[in-house]
């Protein structure tokens, strides 16, 4: 039996604190209602819901 190889697919560049802020924002931002709107959405492409996303994304900054 092969002993099983383990693939690293990239690297985390941030320390664990800040990765964990980065969740502490999100999660704020969650819990006051931002972020994807409720709902069932249906794209007729992948580039529609793409483009939907990246404009839904851009008006929270």
């Amino acid at each position: 039996m092969e002993a099983a190889t383990t693939k690293v697919l990239g690297q985390l560049r941030k320390t664990p604190w800040e990765r964990f802020a980065r969740l502490q924002r999100t999660t704020a931002q969650l819990t006051k209602g931002k972020g994807q709107p409720k709902g069932v959405f249906r794209f007729f492409s992948n580039e529609a819901c793409d483009t939907w996303t990246a404009n839904l994304n851009r008006g929270q900054k």
